[in-house]
């Protein structure tokens, strides 16, 4: 996570360290609560490295689990 909007992610919002942790496997939702607030933060694993294009189906699964996610947890 250090091109492109990972870069960016981790410069607002840090806690990458976290993230990497969990081993992401392409096509899962990560979710981080942020301190102090009560807002979650969600993060797509589309592909495996910074430098590789995302196909149509890295990008399609996990915008699937999210929209599953959004209504278990009744979040707009």
């Amino acid at each position: 996570m250090s091109r492109g909007i990972a870069k960016v992610f981790r410069r607002k919002f840090g806690r990458v360290h976290e993230l990497r942790q969990s081993n992401p496997e392409v096509g899962e939702v990560l979710q981080v609560t942020e301190e102090g607030t009560n807002r979650k933060i969600f993060c797509l694993v589309t592909k495996k490295a910074s430098y590789q294009k995302p196909n149509y189906e890295d990008v399609w699964n996990p915008l699937c689990l999210l929209r599953e996610v959004l209504l278990a947890e009744d979040l707009r």
